[in-house]
C-alpha cells in the first residue's frame, strides 16, 4: 500500500406538521406546544435525559387473504439428476474509481461581479492510497465552476487496471480537506472521495439570508448523465422549473444554486437520481451572519432511507463559546445543535432518538417524537454539553437524517474569534473489511460504532505498521485519535458504522466512511 498526496501548485492558505411531544426526568415534566412549522421548539438536553412521548401514530389497516391448498396424489416416477455445465470466467480487470468533490466554491468573484457564476476558492489537498500501488489521477474536463487562481475541476482517482489481480482484493480510498480565509468565506471542510451512484440523499444546508447552498453533480464516466432533483423543505415538496432533465456531460460537473430552485428555505433535503452515466452529488454550504463569516462545509450523501440510522460522531466543540455566539451575533437560528429528519414515504412515523455521549459518566439523551411524512423536520437541542456523541434514530418508517453543530472560539476580550459549523451525515453499514483515508488538516478522530448486541473485535492497521486490535462492547463506540493523511485498513467481524471527525481551534468538519468500492470479480457462466 502506498500513500499519496495531491497538493496543487496554488492552494488556499490554511488557518491554523408533526405533533408535540413530552420530555421527562425524575423531577421535571414539560410539554412542548405544537409548532406552526416542522422546525421544533428546542429540546433541553438536561430535561431530555429520559423522554416519554404520549402520541398517537394512527391505525394501520391490515388486509388478510386466504389461500386454498389443493391436495393431489402423485405417482412414483423415475428421476435423474444432472449438473448443468458451467465455466468460471474472470473478467478483464477494471479500475476502481473514486471522485473527490474538489475545491470550495462561491457565487461571484473577488470583486463581487458575476453573481450568477460559480468560482473556485483555492484548492483542496487530497490524500489517497491503493493496495494495488499505482493510483491514476485525472481531472473532470468540463465544469460550471470558473477557476479563481488555478484548476477548478474535481479530482478522479483510479487504481491502475493492470495492477489488479483476480486472486487478491484491491482497495482504493481517498479524502480531501481545505481551509479557506477569504472575505466572507472562512472555515474548514473535509470530505471523503466516493464511488458513483444513481441515487443520493443530501440532507443539510439552507437558503435563508446569509446562507448559500450549492448542489454539485459530478459525472466521471464516459456517458452523459441525466439528473432529476426532488427538493423538500419545512413546508413539503418544492415545485420549481429546471429540476428535471439536468444533463451532466461525460467527464463533467454541474454546479447549481439551491436558492435558484428554493429561495428562503431553512431545512432543505435534496433527492438526486440519475440515468445514463452515474454521478456523485454533494452540497456545499457557507454562512455569513451579518458581516461575520460563519463557516463552510461540504455535505456528502447520507445513508439512504432506513428504519435505523446511525451518526457515529457528532461533535460539540464548546458549549460556552456557542452560548456566547448566540448572545452576540445576529441571525443565530442555526447556531444551536439540530437533528434534521425527513420521511420520504406517505406515512407519518414515530422516531426514537438516542444521543450517547463519549463521557461514560453522563447518561444518554433520549427522546421520542411523531414526524409527518413529506416535510422536513429540524429538531434543535439546546445546551448540549461539550463532547462527542453517537446518534441513533429508530423509526417505524424509513427516514433520512443528518445533524448540524456549530463551533466557536472565545478570544481574550470575551468576543468570538472564530466560527465554523459541520454537518454529520448518517453512515452506511460496513459489512466487510474496509480501507479508509484520513484527510489532512485538523486533529482527526475515527469513530467506530458497534450496533450489535454482542462485542465485536476490530483491528486497525496502517502501511508498514503493527496492527492494533480493539474490542468494542455491544452498542458502544470506539473513538481513536488518528494521524492526518494516513490510510488504514479496518478489519472486523460484524456490521459497523464509521465516520471521521476533525476539529481544532474553532474549526470543525466530518465525513462518513463508505463501504469498499466494488471491483471486477470472477463469474460463473452457464450456457
Amino acid at each position: 500500500m502506498t500513500d499519496n498526496e495531491f497538493t496543487p501548485d496554488e492552494s488556499s492558505a490554511l488557518p491554523d406538521e408533526p405533533t408535540g411531544a413530552e420530555f421527562e426526568d425524575d423531577n421535571l415534566l414539560t410539554k412542548a406546544p405544537e409548532p406552526e412549522s416542522s422546525t421544533r421548539r428546542p429540546l433541553s438536553a438536561q430535561a431530555a435525559a429520559a423522554v416519554g412521548a404520549r402520541v398517537v401514530v394512527g391505525v394501520v389497516g391490515i388486509g388478510v387473504a386466504a389461500a386454498a391448498v389443493l391436495g393431489s396424489t402423485f405417482l412414483d416416477l423415475p428421476s435423474t439428476t444432472a449438473t448443468p455445465a458451467s465455466e468460471l470466467v474472470v473478467p478483464v480487470p477494471t479500475a476502481q474509481q473514486l471522485t473527490c468533490p474538489g475545491p470550495l466554491l462561491r457565487l461571484s468573484d473577488d470583486s463581487g461581479a458575476g453573481a450568477s457564476t460559480v468560482f473556485t476558492l483555492g484548492q483542496a489537498v487530497t490524500r489517497f492510497s491503493s493496495t494495488a500501488g499505482a493510483v491514476e489521477q485525472s481531472r473532470i474536463v468540463a465544469s460550471d465552476a470558473q477557476p479563481g487562481e488555478s484548476v477548478a475541476e474535481p479530482l478522479v482517482l483510479s487504481d491502475a487496471p493492470d495492477a489488479q489481480s483476480a486472486d487478491s482484493i484491491e482497495r482504493l480510498s481517498g479524502a480531501q480537506s481545505q481551509s479557506v480565509d477569504r472575505g466572507d468565506y472562512v472555515g474548514f471542510a473535509a470530505a471523503g472521495c466516493r464511488a458513483v451512484g444513481g441515487d443520493s440523499w443530501l440532507v443539510g444546508g439552507a437558503t435563508t439570508t446569509g446562507r448559500t447552498t450549492l448542489i454539485s453533480l459530478t459525472n466521471p464516466t464516459e456517458v452523459a448523465s441525466t439528473v432529476d432533483l426532488e427538493i423538500f423543505d419545512e413546508r413539503g415538496a418544492v415545485s420549481a422549473a429546471g429540476t428535471t432533465g439536468i444533463v451532466v456531460p461525460p467527464n463533467g460537473q454541474r454546479v447549481l444554486s439551491l436558492a435558484g430552485f428554493a429561495p428562503g428555505i431553512s431545512s432543505p433535503v435534496v433527492h438526486v437520481t440519475s440515468s445514463g452515466g452515474q454521478i456523485t452529488a454533494e452540497l456545499q454550504q457557507s454562512i455569513v451572519r451579518g458581516l461575520d463569516p460563519g463557516g463552510v462545509e461540504i455535505i456528502g450523501a447520507t445513508q439512504p432511507p432506513a428504519r435505523t440510522v446511525v451518526l457515529p460522531g457528532m461533535v460539540v466543540t464548546s458549549l460556552e463559546a456557542i452560548q456566547a455566539l448566540r448572545g452576540t451575533a445576529t441571525q443565530t437560528d442555526d447556531v444551536m445543535t439540530a437533528i434534521r429528519i425527513f420521511v420520504p414515504g406517505e406515512e407519518p412515523t414515530s422516531i426514537s432518538a438516542t444521543l450517547t455521549p463519549d463521557d461514560a459518566d453522563k447518561d444518554p439523551i433520549r427522546f421520542t417524537l411523531d414526524v409527518s411524512a413529506g416535510v422536513v423536520t429540524d429538531i434543535p437541542i439546546e445546551k448540549l454539553a461539550t463532547g462527542a456523541y453517537t446518534v441513533q434514530i429508530d423509526a417505524d418508517e424509513p427516514i433520512v437524517a443528518a445533524a448540524r453543530t456549530t463551533s466557536a472560539v472565545i478570544n481574550s476580550t470575551g468576543g468570538i474569534a472564530t466560527t465554523d459549523f459541520a454537518w454529520f451525515t448518517a453512515s452506511p453499514a460496513l459489512t466487510e473489511d474496509t480501507q479508509l483515508t484520513i484527510a489532512s488538516g485538523l486533529d482527526a478522530v475515527l469513530n467506530v460504532v458497534n450496533p450489535s448486541d454482542e462485542n465485536v473485535v476490530v483491528s486497525l492497521s496502517a502501511a508498514n505498521e503493527t496492527e492494533e486490535e480493539y474490542t468494542i462492547e455491544a452498542g458502544a463506540t470506539l473513538r481513536l485519535s488518528v494521524p492526518n493523511g494516513e490510510t488504514f485498513t479496518l478489519a472486523h467481524s460484524d456490521r459497523l458504522f464509521v465516520s471521521v471527525t476533525q476539529a481544532a481551534n474553532g474549526f470543525v468538519s466530518a465525513y462518513s466512511v463508505d463501504p469498499q468500492a466494488p471491483g471486477s470479480s470472477p463469474l460463473k457462466v452457464f450456457p
